[in-house]
């Protein structure tokens, strides 16, 4: 281990490459090993040119998605499909964070109508604009329930379409780690699987819900980010460490 590296870390997902250097600028390594795979699914209800028509014959209806994951398989999979690009003017809703920057690079033309940083909130979001009767939300196959539901007790119609899948892809550990980043339930799932963890390693979580999943399955020491986003995590644990007196 290098001379100025005190702290060692895993993340359980990829993180780019200023964000490793940025920790290692503050005296802390960090491992990456995905413990979740994205695996897109074919959802033929958006294939082809009838069924795209159908799904977006209303330009005003929002598009709801609330993972980075859902917003990178509809740019891949569907957007752009049979040779051919769909360009959709449709207003966006969506999660802070990852999801909002995914967004931003992959459907620059879609403008953000609402955004929020859990699905609860971002359900009160769309309700409180006052105008969406309908929403087309694209998610994965472990979604939560929290959006979909307060959407559709508002008497506002849901069009749900599953378009990838979480795979876990679980991995021994046999290094001793001072923390590790959860950046989903399904992480935690994951590594919890086939791991086990000392009592002085710390977990970070990206949120409340990764938090009470944690919760579940480890009395260790947990840090909630207090955004949702890679960066925070990242600072997250950077300050933890760099002041961790102040946590004892």
């Amino acid at each position: 281990m290098p001379d100025n590296v005190k702290y060692r870390i895993l993340c359980t997902r990829p993180l780019t490459d200023s964000l490793i250097a940025a920790a290692g600028d503050n005296g802390i390594a960090i491992d990456v090993l995905d413990f979740i795979q994205i695996k897109p699914l074919v959802n033929k209800d958006l294939l082809g040119m009838e069924n795209m028509i159908k799904v977006f014959n209303n330009p005003a209806t929002p598009l709801v998605f609330t993972s980075a994951h859902a917003v990178k398989t509809f740019a891949d999979h569907y957007q752009y499909q049979g040779g051919r690009h769909y360009p959709l003017p449709n207003p966006v809703c969506c999660i802070d964070g990852n999801t909002k920057k995914t967004i931003q690079q992959l459907l620059p033309g879609n403008p953000i109508l609402a955004e929020a940083s859990y699905g609860k909130d971002l359900a009160t979001a769309i309700i409180q604009l006052g105008h969406v009767s309908e929403v087309i939300f694209f998610c994965g196959n472990q979604r939560r329930d929290d959006l979909p539901e307060g959407l559709r007790k508002a008497g506002i119609t849901v069009h749900e379409f599953v378009i990838y899948e979480n795979m876990p892809t679980p991995a021994v550990i046999a290094d001793d780690y001072d923390g590790i980043l959860f950046f989903s339930p399904s992480a935690v799932k994951s590594f919890f699987s086939v791991n086990s963890l000392p009592s002085k390693t710390v977990c970070f979580a990206i949120g409340t819900t990764t938090t009470s999943i944690l919760e579940d399955y480890t009395d260790n020491k947990i840090i909630m980010s207090p955004l949702t986003g890679e960066e925070s995590m990242v600072q997250t644990a950077i300050f933890y460490f760099n002041n961790i007196n102040c946590y004892e």
